[in-house]
Protein backbone atom coordinates (compact mmCIF):
# COMPACT_ATOMS: atom_id res chain seq x y z
CA UNK A 1 0.00 0.00 0.00
CA UNK A 2 1.21 3.55 -1.13
CA UNK A 3 0.50 6.82 0.52
CA UNK A 4 0.58 10.18 -0.70
CA UNK A 5 2.45 11.67 2.25
CA UNK A 6 1.00 15.52 0.60
CA UNK A 7 -2.49 14.19 1.53
CA UNK A 8 -2.56 11.66 3.87
CA UNK A 9 -4.28 13.60 6.75
CA UNK A 10 -7.83 13.24 7.40
CA UNK A 11 -9.57 15.78 9.42
CA UNK A 12 -13.09 15.35 8.07
CA UNK A 13 -14.28 13.44 11.07
CA UNK A 14 -16.50 15.51 13.37
CA UNK A 15 -18.74 12.77 14.30
CA UNK A 16 -19.34 9.52 14.26
CA UNK A 17 -21.36 6.73 15.91
CA UNK A 18 -19.62 4.53 18.34
CA UNK A 19 -20.50 1.08 19.42
CA UNK A 20 -21.32 1.68 22.45
CA UNK A 21 -23.88 4.05 21.22
CA UNK A 22 -21.78 6.96 21.68
CA UNK A 23 -19.90 9.63 19.59
CA UNK A 24 -16.28 10.40 18.33
CA UNK A 25 -15.68 13.81 18.61
CA UNK A 26 -12.39 14.74 16.84
CA UNK A 27 -12.10 18.12 17.78
CA UNK A 28 -12.74 17.13 21.80
CA UNK A 29 -10.09 14.11 20.97
CA UNK A 30 -7.58 16.37 19.27
CA UNK A 31 -7.94 19.34 22.47
CA UNK A 32 -7.28 15.81 25.07
CA UNK A 33 -4.37 14.71 22.99
CA UNK A 34 -2.71 18.20 22.91
CA UNK A 35 -3.30 18.44 26.92
CA UNK A 36 -1.56 15.26 27.02
CA UNK A 37 1.42 16.47 24.99
CA UNK A 38 1.72 19.47 26.84
CA UNK A 39 2.29 17.34 30.46
CA UNK A 40 4.39 15.50 29.06
CA UNK A 41 6.24 18.25 27.55
CA UNK A 42 6.52 17.27 24.07
CA UNK A 43 3.80 19.38 22.51
CA UNK A 44 6.15 22.01 21.28
CA UNK A 45 6.31 22.41 17.25
CA UNK A 46 4.33 19.32 17.33
CA UNK A 47 0.56 18.48 15.22
CA UNK A 48 -2.29 16.34 14.85
CA UNK A 49 -3.88 14.41 12.72
CA UNK A 50 -6.63 12.38 12.56
CA UNK A 51 -6.32 9.13 10.59
CA UNK A 52 -9.42 6.41 10.31
CA UNK A 53 -7.43 3.27 10.01
CA UNK A 54 -4.48 1.64 12.64
CA UNK A 55 -2.98 0.07 9.96
CA UNK A 56 -2.92 2.81 7.43
CA UNK A 57 -1.15 5.17 10.86
CA UNK A 58 1.37 2.67 12.06
CA UNK A 59 1.95 2.45 7.53
CA UNK A 60 2.40 6.02 8.17
CA UNK A 61 4.65 5.69 10.87
CA UNK A 62 7.08 3.55 9.60
CA UNK A 63 7.82 5.93 6.59
CA UNK A 64 8.30 9.07 8.54
CA UNK A 65 9.89 7.53 11.79
CA UNK A 66 9.34 8.51 15.29
CA UNK A 67 9.64 11.67 17.40
CA UNK A 68 12.51 10.56 19.80
CA UNK A 69 10.94 12.86 22.42
CA UNK A 70 8.63 10.00 23.36
CA UNK A 71 11.05 7.40 24.03
CA UNK A 72 11.81 9.37 27.52
CA UNK A 73 8.13 8.94 28.82
CA UNK A 74 7.66 5.21 27.12
CA UNK A 75 7.52 3.86 30.60
CA UNK A 76 4.40 5.85 31.16
CA UNK A 77 2.96 3.82 28.84
CA UNK A 78 2.06 0.94 31.41
CA UNK A 79 4.45 -1.52 30.23
CA UNK A 80 6.80 -1.43 33.19
CA UNK A 81 4.61 -3.06 35.45
CA UNK A 82 3.80 -5.80 33.25
CA UNK A 83 5.94 -8.48 33.63
CA UNK A 84 6.37 -8.30 29.67
CA UNK A 85 9.69 -8.46 27.76
CA UNK A 86 11.00 -4.66 26.77
CA UNK A 87 8.39 -3.27 24.32
CA UNK A 88 6.22 -6.00 24.33
CA UNK A 89 2.55 -5.50 23.81
CA UNK A 90 0.57 -7.45 26.54
CA UNK A 91 -2.78 -7.90 25.12
CA UNK A 92 -5.31 -6.79 27.76
CA UNK A 93 -7.73 -5.09 26.02
CA UNK A 94 -8.96 -4.61 22.80
CA UNK A 95 -7.20 -2.00 22.00
CA UNK A 96 -3.88 -4.13 22.36
CA UNK A 97 -5.47 -7.00 20.42
CA UNK A 98 -5.96 -5.16 17.32
CA UNK A 99 -2.73 -3.12 17.79
CA UNK A 100 -0.82 -6.02 18.28
CA UNK A 101 -2.23 -7.55 15.04
CA UNK A 102 -1.33 -4.83 12.47
CA UNK A 103 2.40 -4.49 13.89
CA UNK A 104 2.50 -8.18 13.64
CA UNK A 105 1.59 -8.04 9.93
CA UNK A 106 4.70 -4.74 9.43
CA UNK A 107 7.81 -5.78 9.83
CA UNK A 108 8.91 -2.96 9.32
CA UNK A 109 7.55 -1.25 11.91
CA UNK A 110 9.42 -3.40 15.30
CA UNK A 111 10.46 0.14 16.45
CA UNK A 112 7.29 0.84 17.55
CA UNK A 113 6.47 -0.42 20.60
CA UNK A 114 9.82 0.77 22.37
CA UNK A 115 8.92 3.70 21.50
CA UNK A 116 5.66 4.01 22.84
CA UNK A 117 3.26 2.13 23.42
CA UNK A 118 -0.16 3.91 21.81
CA UNK A 119 -3.10 2.40 23.45
CA UNK A 120 -5.06 4.87 24.72
CA UNK A 121 -6.25 2.43 27.26
CA UNK A 122 -2.86 2.42 29.03
CA UNK A 123 -2.02 5.79 28.97
CA UNK A 124 -5.58 6.41 30.48
CA UNK A 125 -4.18 4.23 33.59
CA UNK A 126 -1.73 7.64 34.30
CA UNK A 127 -3.25 10.30 32.35
CA UNK A 128 -6.99 11.99 32.92
CA UNK A 129 -6.72 13.58 29.90
CA UNK A 130 -6.01 10.11 28.02
CA UNK A 131 -9.27 8.80 30.41
CA UNK A 132 -11.33 11.16 28.80
CA UNK A 133 -10.45 10.12 25.30
CA UNK A 134 -10.66 6.72 26.00
CA UNK A 135 -14.43 7.90 27.05
CA UNK A 136 -14.89 9.45 23.40
CA UNK A 137 -13.81 6.21 21.48
CA UNK A 138 -10.50 7.17 21.16
CA UNK A 139 -8.23 3.89 20.20
CA UNK A 140 -4.59 4.62 19.82
CA UNK A 141 -2.50 7.83 19.54
CA UNK A 142 0.77 6.98 17.14
CA UNK A 143 3.54 9.59 17.61
CA UNK A 144 5.91 10.47 14.70
CA UNK A 145 8.21 12.64 14.04
CA UNK A 146 6.80 16.16 15.18
CA UNK A 147 3.49 14.79 15.13
CA UNK A 148 0.93 12.67 16.35
CA UNK A 149 -1.74 10.48 14.59
CA UNK A 150 -4.85 9.98 16.37
CA UNK A 151 -7.02 6.76 15.33
CA UNK A 152 -10.68 6.16 16.48
CA UNK A 153 -11.66 3.04 17.87
CA UNK A 154 -13.57 1.03 14.70
CA UNK A 155 -16.98 -1.11 15.30
CA UNK A 156 -16.08 -4.75 15.80
CA UNK A 157 -18.41 -7.25 15.37
CA UNK A 158 -18.62 -10.68 16.93
CA UNK A 159 -20.43 -13.62 15.86
CA UNK A 160 -23.38 -14.69 18.55
CA UNK A 161 -22.35 -16.86 21.10
CA UNK A 162 -18.61 -16.95 20.35
CA UNK A 163 -16.90 -14.13 22.24
CA UNK A 164 -13.80 -13.20 20.84
CA UNK A 165 -15.12 -14.34 17.13
CA UNK A 166 -14.79 -11.98 14.33
CA UNK A 167 -17.96 -12.47 12.25
CA UNK A 168 -20.49 -10.49 10.14
CA UNK A 169 -22.14 -11.77 6.98
CA UNK A 170 -24.79 -8.91 6.68
CA UNK A 171 -22.35 -6.92 4.00
CA UNK A 172 -20.25 -5.25 7.21
CA UNK A 173 -16.88 -5.35 8.00
CA UNK A 174 -16.26 -7.27 11.26
CA UNK A 175 -13.56 -4.44 11.85
CA UNK A 176 -14.91 -1.28 10.77
CA UNK A 177 -13.37 1.72 10.57
CA UNK A 178 -14.38 5.31 11.27
CA UNK A 179 -14.58 6.13 7.40
CA UNK A 180 -16.57 3.15 6.76
CA UNK A 181 -13.48 0.76 5.71
CA UNK A 182 -12.65 -2.29 7.56
CA UNK A 183 -11.69 -6.21 7.23
CA UNK A 184 -14.09 -8.47 6.42
CA UNK A 185 -14.65 -12.08 8.58
CA UNK A 186 -16.48 -14.71 8.86
CA UNK A 187 -16.46 -17.17 11.83
CA UNK A 188 -13.32 -15.35 12.81
CA UNK A 189 -11.72 -16.23 9.04
CA UNK A 190 -10.14 -13.07 7.14
CA UNK A 191 -11.82 -12.52 3.48
CA UNK A 192 -11.09 -10.28 1.01
CA UNK A 193 -13.91 -8.07 0.14
CA UNK A 194 -14.49 -9.42 -3.42
CA UNK A 195 -14.98 -13.49 -1.92
CA UNK A 196 -16.89 -11.93 0.54
CA UNK A 197 -19.48 -10.32 -0.55
CA UNK A 198 -19.90 -13.54 -3.18
CA UNK A 199 -20.05 -15.60 -0.35
CA UNK A 200 -22.33 -13.61 1.66
CA UNK A 201 -24.69 -12.90 -1.59
CA UNK A 202 -24.75 -16.81 -2.36
CA UNK A 203 -22.89 -16.13 -5.67
CA UNK A 204 -20.03 -18.83 -4.93
CA UNK A 205 -20.59 -22.22 -6.77
CA UNK A 206 -19.13 -25.78 -5.28
CA UNK A 207 -16.43 -25.30 -7.67
CA UNK A 208 -15.24 -21.72 -6.63
CA UNK A 209 -15.26 -23.05 -3.07
CA UNK A 210 -13.12 -25.46 -4.06
CA UNK A 211 -10.97 -23.11 -5.99
CA UNK A 212 -9.91 -20.90 -2.97
CA UNK A 213 -6.52 -20.93 -1.85
CA UNK A 214 -7.24 -21.38 1.93
CA UNK A 215 -9.15 -24.30 3.80
CA UNK A 216 -10.23 -22.33 6.52
CA UNK A 217 -12.20 -20.22 4.04
CA UNK A 218 -13.24 -23.12 1.97
CA UNK A 219 -14.57 -24.62 4.90
CA UNK A 220 -16.64 -21.50 5.80
CA UNK A 221 -17.74 -20.49 2.28
CA UNK A 222 -19.58 -24.14 1.41
CA UNK A 223 -21.68 -23.23 3.96
CA UNK A 224 -22.95 -20.37 2.57
CA UNK A 225 -23.96 -22.26 -0.36
CA UNK A 226 -27.67 -22.64 -1.18
CA UNK A 227 -29.86 -25.78 -1.68
CA UNK A 228 -30.12 -25.16 -5.38
CA UNK A 229 -26.67 -24.67 -5.54
CA UNK A 230 -25.56 -27.85 -3.42
CA UNK A 231 -28.28 -29.70 -5.84
CA UNK A 232 -27.60 -28.63 -9.54
CA UNK A 233 -24.72 -30.32 -10.66
CA UNK A 234 -22.82 -31.46 -7.29
CA UNK A 235 -24.09 -35.51 -7.91
CA UNK A 236 -25.33 -35.00 -4.40
CA UNK A 237 -27.83 -37.52 -3.46
CA UNK A 238 -31.06 -38.04 -1.63
CA UNK A 239 -30.37 -40.64 0.96
CA UNK A 240 -33.27 -40.36 3.12
CA UNK A 241 -36.62 -38.72 4.06
CA UNK A 242 -38.09 -38.35 7.75
CA UNK A 243 -41.91 -38.81 8.61
CA UNK A 244 -41.77 -34.30 8.61
CA UNK A 245 -40.36 -34.17 5.29
CA UNK A 246 -37.06 -33.52 5.99
CA UNK A 247 -34.71 -34.95 3.58
CA UNK A 248 -30.60 -36.19 3.85
CA UNK A 249 -28.61 -35.78 0.91
CA UNK A 250 -25.04 -36.75 0.64
CA UNK A 251 -22.21 -34.64 -1.48
CA UNK A 252 -19.80 -35.81 -3.16
CA UNK A 253 -16.66 -33.07 -2.50
CA UNK A 254 -14.23 -31.95 -4.50
CA UNK A 255 -10.71 -33.82 -4.01
CA UNK A 256 -9.52 -29.96 -2.61
CA UNK A 257 -12.48 -30.07 0.07
CA UNK A 258 -12.63 -33.63 0.32
CA UNK A 259 -8.37 -32.93 1.70
CA UNK A 260 -9.63 -30.95 4.21
CA UNK A 261 -11.69 -33.39 6.09
CA UNK A 262 -10.43 -35.23 8.87
CA UNK A 263 -9.25 -38.34 8.77
CA UNK A 264 -12.06 -41.44 8.51
CA UNK A 265 -14.57 -38.30 7.57
CA UNK A 266 -14.60 -39.77 3.72
CA UNK A 267 -15.16 -37.93 1.03
CA UNK A 268 -18.55 -36.79 1.26
CA UNK A 269 -20.66 -34.17 3.47
CA UNK A 270 -24.26 -34.54 4.31
CA UNK A 271 -26.97 -31.97 4.81
CA UNK A 272 -30.50 -32.01 5.84
CA UNK A 273 -32.52 -30.13 3.68
CA UNK A 274 -36.17 -28.68 5.17
CA UNK A 275 -38.48 -26.44 4.60
CA UNK A 276 -40.17 -23.91 7.71
CA UNK A 277 -43.76 -24.34 7.74
CA UNK A 278 -44.56 -20.79 8.17
CA UNK A 279 -42.28 -19.80 4.63
CA UNK A 280 -43.00 -23.23 2.81
CA UNK A 281 -40.98 -20.91 -0.32
CA UNK A 282 -37.94 -20.49 2.16
CA UNK A 283 -35.84 -23.89 2.22
CA UNK A 284 -33.08 -24.55 4.68
CA UNK A 285 -29.83 -26.70 4.81
CA UNK A 286 -28.59 -27.70 8.17
CA UNK A 287 -24.95 -29.02 7.48
CA UNK A 288 -24.91 -32.83 9.46
CA UNK A 289 -21.74 -34.08 11.56
CA UNK A 290 -20.19 -36.91 8.58
CA UNK A 291 -20.19 -39.48 11.39
CA UNK A 292 -24.21 -39.26 11.63
CA UNK A 293 -24.66 -38.88 8.09
CA UNK A 294 -22.90 -41.85 7.52
CA UNK A 295 -25.97 -43.89 9.39
CA UNK A 296 -28.09 -42.10 6.25
CA UNK A 297 -31.01 -41.25 8.41
CA UNK A 298 -32.52 -38.07 8.16
CA UNK A 299 -34.06 -38.16 11.63
CA UNK A 300 -31.54 -39.38 13.75
CA UNK A 301 -28.54 -36.51 11.51
CA UNK A 302 -31.14 -33.85 11.83
CA UNK A 303 -31.38 -34.37 15.95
Amino acid sequence: MTFDMESYVDLDLPTRRSPGGGSFDADAALDLVTEFCISRDVYLGTKYSVIPQLDRALRIASLIGPDRRWSRIARWSGNDDTGAAPGAIVPNDLRDILYSRFVAAMPDARWLPPISVVSVSRWARFSQSMRRARDLDLGWIVPIHREVLLVPMPTVRYADGSAGVLHDDTGRPAIEWSDGSGIYYLRGTEFGESVYRRIVDREMTIEAVAALQNADQRSIALRYLTFEQLINGSGAQLVDTDVSGARLYRLPLPPRLARDRPPGYGQFDYFVHTCDTGHPACPFVDWVEPRSGLRYKAESSEA
